[in-house]
């Protein structure tokens, strides 16, 4: 089977088949562009007042503090008017970059038997595809991770899978794990194909009788089996903690090209900060209020990313329950929780897209993702551990 994925621009979608002929759109949603192409408009009108307003200022103060008919020659490593381009083209940037974004597009139709594919992108002419439902591999579900900002997070995906990924359909994209998997049964019934799902193991397909029975049941009818040794090695990746009441399983600090990427967005918004600070004077007289504004944007950047960057992720088990927890510097939150008893897939998940190989704890209501960045071996580990605590 093929593990070709397409990516989609949408993070909300749900294909409703009940009329006909169907109609979905696949386009970045306005609420993700619209914190991008306002901050793209603040910091041009910033740049523009500063450049308006800022020589103005300045020429103030210099006539208050230098005798007449004298020169004046100012040293600046930066001057007021590089700073105020700066803010102009990074603002005019983050302004086109979202409008491009929300231009382009793919549409989708459903007339009963087959598929309408037209793709519009940003540069190039409209294209459409057509295709029979019969031709499709079946009804996949997989998780993506993405970047947003500095933080991870996830995006649930159904889709029609085909062997080629321009062919592949959205039906139903969201962020929240919230009655995903009830949507992929839902859609598999639907289109009398089989259910779908990236694993360790390569794309496999899961008998739709067998979705609605929980992890206990499907190993009471022998589908699953208990395969934990309780004396293979912990992995290494792992601390592992057993307490009364509880079970604590912790990942520790694993580091990739995202986190490479964050610390040297840290260091790099750090160094502008204690040069702004160092020439606080300067900054001041020439763009007055907006020096402080400047530190306490930066400030707030630097705090924020180092609770994420240092943020450390759990996984909970105890009598009747997994939860999964993110620990901060001074505080934990419960990310999410999953009682035993309606766990019904518990799997090694594969994304394509991205290489990475994560575990996932499936109800009809709920997913909880965890060790996105653990090596296979370890996560087999994770998944058979689970298995045994769950249907034990």
């Amino acid at each position: 089977m093929s593990e070709s994925t397409t990516n989609y621009f949408s993070h909300k979608l749900e294909f409703n088949l009940n009329k006909k002929p169907a109609k979905v759109s696949d386009r970045t949603n306005w609420g993700f562009l619209l914190p991008q192409i306002v901050t793209g408009v603040l910091l041009v009108a910033l740049g523009v007042l500063e450049m308006i307003g800022g020589f103005k200022y300045t020429n103030t103060n210099i006539e208050k503090i230098s005798p007449l008919n004298n020169d004046v020659v100012a040293h600046s490593f930066f001057t007021p008017l590089f700073f105020d381009i700066v803010f102009i083209l990074f603002g005019l940037s983050l302004i086109i970059i979202g409008v491009l974004s929300y231009l382009r597009y793919r549409k989708y139709i459903f007339d009963g038997k087959q598929m309408l594919i037209g793709y519009r992108p940003i540069f190039g002419k409209k294209r459409i595809i057509k295709e029979k439902i019969k031709n499709f591999l079946g009804v996949r579900f997989r998780i993506v991770f993405y970047q947003l900002g500095i933080r991870t997070t996830n995006k649930y995906i159904i889709e029609l899978c085909h062997k080629d990924p321009n062919k592949n359909v959205p039906l139903y994209i969201s962020v929240s794990p919230v009655l995903v998997r009830k949507k992929w049964k839902e859609y598999a019934r639907f289109f009398k194909l089989p259910a779908l799902i990236n694993t360790d193991e390569g794309l496999i397909s899961r008998n739709l009788k067998d979705l609605d029975l929980s992890l206990k049941k499907l190993a009471a009818k022998g589908v699953i089996t208990d395969n934990f040794d309780s004396y293979d090695d912990l992995p290494e990746s792992l601390k592992y903690v057993r307490r009364k009441d509880k079970i604590v399983l912790k990942r520790k600090n694993t580091w990739d090209i995202y986190n490479f990427m964050a610390w040297m967005a840290v260091i790099a918004v750090s160094s502008m900060t204690v040069l702004t600070v160092l020439n606080f004077k300067l900054f001041y007289q020439n763009m007055q209020i907006s020096a402080y504004g400047i530190i306490f944007m930066e400030t707030m950047f630097i705090a924020l990313s180092l609770l994420i960057l240092f943020r450390k992720e759990k996984l909970v088990l105890k009598k009747h329950k997994i939860v999964n927890t993110h620990k901060y510097m001074l505080f934990s939150t419960k990310h999410n929780e999953i009682l035993k008893d309606d766990i019904e897939a518990i799997e090694v998940s594969h994304n394509p897209a991205s290489g990475r190989y994560f575990v996932s704890i499936i109800s009809d209501n709920n997913t909880i993702t965890f060790g996105a960045k653990l090596p296979v071996n370890d996560l087999k580990w994770i998944k058979c551990f689970l298995i045994h605590e769950v249907i034990k």
